[in-house]
């Protein structure tokens, strides 16, 4: 789940950025081709870039690896996982997302399975050169790959070979190709208003360029527009077809008798650089726990955790850049090496704990307690600890790298060194020494907590 949100909030504001510069600089440009494949170039880029990581660490020295377990929440009353009080939104948000993806893969399939319908029920004709459709319904003209569909009685006299040059431009430019690409960006990204908007602007891109087609091989303009106007009241059959008058009728016109924008404006493209620049530099910083995934050290702090469950590692993320310890760095050295003292921090297997999560809570729940003297001096906050799970399991070299004080940082040591021997970490079948932080967080409920005695 951690991964599926990272993708999905590193692709948004990658269409966001570069939608903004196409809205700002772009859409009102001639250059109609050149905007079409920006947008695709756009969708493309923002969709598969975040899938690769990529890192602009230097090859000198990286921070330190480490594994960091999941916060553990103590209060004077209870002892609890911290992602408890998370889980429930994460598992709604999960179902809400899923069944956006499966409705919206659903109407994908039922668009194709109606287009298919008519076909086969009206059967396809060639005219004038093209694979055309005849419908009895009051459809707009549109076209789907190689396919025209068209309601002949509703066309107006001479206007059927010109309607034909239209949608013949449309699949001679593969238009339909695009709005796949599109219905599939829908899919997985439904709840991102920017795909919407991009597949209306990419369908009034579509006019522009087959209006334009049609003016070049001679007709009149004041005809043609007449002809669309006309034409204004189909139906559009799906979002996948390119429907003769989809676009709005005001701008197709407005854009016929628009001068050519100048060679100058392609110039304009050269805005979209500074920010694929800053989005390459600023995806590989978002994707640190994304990467450690992988088994690279080339991160500053790895959120690697111990919890297999997928909200553990969501939240866990979420909490490291605020309260990380402060670590010196050290050598750059491949995850699967120890240190000089024979430690790893990345391994194949790592240890776990016996009985799994649930168990190790049960443990620092029964043993765990709030300083009294903290109550009242009304101390609350986070304990860093770091400890290492030995080749045979015991648990060792307990130390607090950041703590509180007034007996929380004793409390939280003595704690973590009552643990039982884990089942040990291994790399390459052998059992191994591994580190691990675990930050516990003392905290003192708003209606509870004393104040601090003059």
């Amino acid at each position: 789940m951690n991964t599926l949100l990272l993708y999905l909030v590193e692709s948004t504001f990658s269409m966001v950025v570069l939608f903004a510069v196409y809205w700002l600089f772009l859409r009102k440009d001639t250059f109609f081709q050149v905007n079409r494949f920006y947008l695709l170039a756009m969708i493309l880029f923002s969709m598969l870039v975040p899938l690769f990581p990529l890192s602009w660490v230097p090859s000198g020295t990286t921070s330190a690896v480490v594994i960091l377990l999941d916060p553990v929440l103590i209060t004077p009353d209870k002892v609890q996982h911290t992602i408890s009080a998370h889980i429930q939104w994460v598992e709604i948000g999960a179902v809400v997302y899923i069944t956006g993806l499966i409705i919206f893969l659903l109407r994908f399939g039922l668009q194709l399975l109606q287009l298919y319908r008519i076909t086969r029920r009206f059967g396809i004709k060639k005219t004038e050169g093209h694979r055309v459709v005849f419908v009895d319904r009051g459809y707009s003209p549109f076209s789907f790959f190689n396919l025209v569909f068209i309601n002949e009685e509703s066309v107006p006299a001479g206007s059927l070979s010109t309607i034909l040059e239209h949608e013949r431009i449309h699949i001679r430019q593969h238009h339909t190709l695009d709005m796949i690409l599109l219905e599939f960006a829908a899919i997985l990204q439904w709840f991102n208003p920017i795909v919407w908007l991009t597949g209306r602007e990419m369908k009034t891109i579509h006019e522009y360029l087959a209006d334009e087609g049609v003016l070049q091989t001679g007709i009149s303009r004041s005809r043609y527009q007449q002809m669309i106007l006309d034409e204004t009241m189909g139906i559009q059959v799906n979002s996948l077809t390119n429907n003769f008058n989809v676009s709005l009728l005001k701008n197709r016109i407005l854009m016929m008798t628009k001068p050519k924008s100048g060679s100058w404006a392609r110039s304009k493209l050269l805005i979209a650089l500074p920010a694929l620049a800053a989005l390459l530099f600023l995806l590989p910083a978002s994707s640190i726990s994304k990467s450690t995934s992988k088994g690279s050290s080339d991160n500053l702090l790895a959120t690697s955790v111990f919890s297999t469950s997928p909200a553990a590692s969501l939240i866990s993320a979420a909490l490291v850049p605020q309260d990380k310890p402060k670590q010196e760095p050290q050598a750059k050295k491949a995850p699967s090496q120890p240190n000089k003292n024979g430690v790893y921090t990345l391994v194949e297997q790592q240890p776990k704990f016996a009985g799994g999560d649930e168990a190790m809570i049960k443990f620092l729940s029964e043993n765990i307690t709030y300083p009294e003297a903290a109550k009242k001096a009304g101390v609350q906050g986070k304990v860093f600890l770091t400890f290492v799970v030995q080749a045979n399991g015991a648990v060792t070299d307990v130390k607090v790298l950041r703590g509180i004080g007034s007996g929380c940082d004793e409390e939280a040591v003595r704690v973590v060194k009552m643990m039982p021997n884990w089942i040990p970490g291994q790399e390459k079948g052998k059992n191994v020494a591994v580190q691990f932080n675990i930050p516990i967080n003392f905290r003192l409920d708003a209606d509870k907590k004393e104040p601090p005695k003059k």
